[in-house]
């Protein structure tokens, strides 16, 4: 497909739309606190008003939210027939995931610059965020908010390029219990997937409680590739059989044919909860944990493994050896919640966070014999063993002095410890203190602005400042304008990480010496700080919908892993690397062509430079395309199309930088609930249903992947 081919047809669909931001429809019922509507807007075509947290951390009607809020409600989970996150973004517009699952980005941003939040607090848990998309289970998500930009006014440090706020089953009155089961494998019955899951949830005006548990098995996926072996040799890579050293010379072949897995091995198991009580018209208290067990085993060809020979007293390097990485991890999150509202107009919210992360990580050679190992066990590197502690306190007051104008303030303090083999970082604090405006002017006007201002006692201080503001130019058409501050303190891993990575390079971050690897000296990182301005239009009617964003980001003092020095005595090392400028243009529409088919669309161009590097960004695509067609032939009947476009993108290969070409997936989904049995749903889909190839360098794609599942809500 030509990249252009599907911003055509999105605009096909939503210039009809824009065109007739002129008609009339009905203002919807103003939210408590707001003002009253002027005649002309109280001429709109009245719709239900959604509302929002993720943006002002209060409830907000998200058609007057300044920042950039993307929502996925309950009945767009349900109809994503997905078993994780990943599923559910991976069929979300103008968001990017990457084919391995590891990566989200947002307008360019890649995955550690991205703040996970689960019912609004922080995630502990990998640096990089690796495994959180197929890690949360999507049987205990009820919705996700996506704010699609810098948050760090609201959320401090790491929401550089935005949040996604994952919120759980709440307590509902009344009972209701959620099973749902699924199986599926591809066609050649590869990466096969099991998914038991169940929900409960009720309670009455007083109490409420929400119970969830999922257990996810997946076998892997896999694809054979030739691994050219090399030992060092003067400097160079030779062939083992042409090696002077005898032991490696009549031990290891000059090639394995090798299995890479492009899908991981795993088994995720997730329980957890809520538990609301209402005590009296002022005060509630609320009780949330949420505890997470996974294993993952995935095989790949390691760039330079340690084998057990010796040559001149040092062990020998091995590179392109089949290896295979060995992750069990545990986790606990664990909140206790306090409101009061002496008044209508003054709330209050206190929160105490615990999270619990343990981390055991090994690389095993497949090949451990040909290395001069006894067992495999033996042969075990990378080790990384880390066990990480976060308390949270949390204190929010919101403040209504007359209708229409509202004042949060915020506070927060958190103690980071962290043991761990990879690296000795001390205990680390972060406080922070923040307040926001929220001014509806008129019915036409809202602004909302405000500053925050943090202290690590690592990264040192930052003050983050961010202001928007909705305007209703007409009807149909509500214009958005927003500027907005975000920085990431370095990370620890960045400044102490001292171990060998699973691909065996040495890392080593920036404050660690190592002359055995070539690093004789320190340096120090400085804190990412972006800035972004956008501009939006958008507007809706029950039957259609758009909006389109300009958007500039500039991100200053970007941190990058880089490779230094030369050859076999390289490693990795984390710097402040050049000014990174994106900019580009997000739209979305949806239109309902007939009473029983609408049409979803999406699209995201942009384009990406650093300054005073000709180095493009890797592994991000700069085209993005979505199209969704909803068919309801009949009211127990629901069918999908999805077809998603990803632009051609670059990667860092052994042979340096080369470029990935574009990719379309189709994706078709069914789900009939019969009539005659209430509650019960059945669904299947296929994945890729037209067995489109991804490059390998970017991940893989298992191919037509075909799953059953059945869904009983009472």
């Amino acid at each position: 497909m030509h990249p252009t081919t599907p911003i055509l047809t999105l605009l096909a669909l939503t210039s009809p739309l824009i065109a007739a931001t002129g008609s009339a429809r009905a203002e919807a019922p103003r939210a408590p606190g707001g003002i009253a509507a002027d005649s002309e807007l109280a001429a709109e075509i009245a719709l239900p008003t959604v509302y929002v947290t993720t943006a002002t951390r209060t409830r907000e009607d998200i058609t007057t939210a300044p920042a950039p809020i993307q929502l996925i409600d309950e009945a767009d989970v349900e109809a994503a027939q997905a078993t994780t996150l990943r599923d559910i973004l991976d069929l979300a517009p103008n968001l990017y995931v990457s084919p391995s699952g590891r990566t989200l980005q947002i307008r360019g941003l890649g995955q550690s610059d991205t703040l996970y939040l689960l019912d609004g607090r922080r995630i502990t848990g990998e640096f990089s965020n690796s495994f959180e998309l197929e890690r949360l289970s999507a049987a205990m998500i009820e919705r996700i908010e996506i704010n699609r930009g810098p948050a760090s006014v609201l959320y401090g440090s790491d929401a550089l390029g935005g949040v996604v706020n994952i919120i759980t089953k709440q307590p509902a009155e009344g009972f209701e219990v959620d099973l749902d089961v699924q199986y599926g494998a591809n066609d050649h019955g590869q990466a096969e997937r099991a998914k038991i899951a169940g929900s409960l949830r009720g309670g009455d005006q007083t109490v409420g409680y929400s119970l969830y548990a999922n257990h996810l098995q997946r076998q892997p996926y896999s694809e054979q590739e030739s691994a050219v072996v090399g030992v060092p040799r003067a400097g160079e890579l030779t062939p083992p059989s042409q090696h002077p050293h005898l032991k490696v010379r009549d031990s290891l072949p000059d090639r394995y044919q090798a299995n890479v897995d492009y899908r991981d091995q795993a088994r995720v198991d997730t329980l957890g909860g809520r538990l609301d009580w209402e005590v009296n018209d002022q005060i509630a208290l609320g009780l949330d944990v949420n505890y997470v067990q996974e294993t993952r085993e995935n095989a790949f060809i390691s760039n330079r493994y340690q084998s057990n020979f010796r040559q001149q007293g040092k062990p020998v390097m091995v590179a392109n050896v089949p290896a295979r990485q060995e992750n069990d991890n545990h986790r606990i999150d664990a909140a206790a919640t306090l409101d009061w509202s002496p008044s209508e107009r003054l709330e209050f919210s206190y929160q105490l966070h615990y999270g619990h992360y343990d981390k055991d990580r090994e690389i095993l050679a497949i090949p451990y014999a040909d290395l001069g190992y006894a067992t495999q066990g033996d042969s075990a590197s990378s080790i990384n063993q880390t066990t990480m502690t976060q308390w949270v306190n949390d204190l929010l007051a919101v403040w209504r002095p007359t209708d229409g104008q509202t004042l949060t303030a915020g506070l927060e303090h958190r103690d980071k410890a962290i043991d761990s083999t990879a690296f000795d970082a001390d205990n680390r604090r972060f406080s922070s203190a923040f307040l926001q405006h929220q001014w509806q002017i008129s019915p036409r006007l809202n602004l909302v602005y405000g500053g925050r201002y943090d202290d690590d006692s690592v990264g040192g201080s930052n003050l983050s400042v961010q202001a928007g503001g909705i305007y209703r130019i007409a009807p149909l058409a509500r214009l958005r304008v927003n500027y907005a501050q975000g920085f990431k303190a370095p990370q620890d891993r960045d400044l102490y990480v001292d171990q060998v990575n699973p691909r065996g390079f040495p890392m080593l971050g920036a404050e660690v010496i190592a002359p055995e690897f070539g690093k004789t000296t320190a340096h120090a990182l400085d804190p990412e700080k972006s800035e972004t301005i956008e501009v939006g239009l958008a507007g809706d009617t029950a039957d259609w919908g758009y909006q389109v964003t300009l958007f500039h980001t500039r991100v200053e003092d970007r941190i990058q892993r880089v490779r230094e020095e030369q050859g076999l005595q390289s490693y990795n090392t984390f710097r402040n690397v050049s000014e990174t400028r994106i900019q580009g243009v997000e739209a979305e529409g949806s239109l309902q062509l007939t009473e029983t088919l609408r049409a979803r669309a999406s699209a995201t161009q942009f384009s990406s430079e650093n300054q005073g590097s000709d180095d493009p960004l890797l592994e991000t695509p700069e085209t993005l395309a979505h199209l969704t067609l909803d068919f309801s032939p009949r009211p127990d009947w629901l069918l999908q199309l999805i077809t998603t476009y990803t632009g051609e993108q670059h990667y860092a290969s052994t042979a340096g930088i080369e470029t990935a070409a574009g990719y379309t997936l189709v994706n078709l989904k069914a789900s009939y609930q019969p009539a005659g049995i209430a509650g019960l749903e059945l669904y299947a889909g296929i994945d890729n249903l037209l067995d489109e190839a991804v490059d390998t360098g970017i991940g893989s794609n298992p191919g037509p992947f075909g799953y059953l599942g059945v869904r009983y809500r009472y």
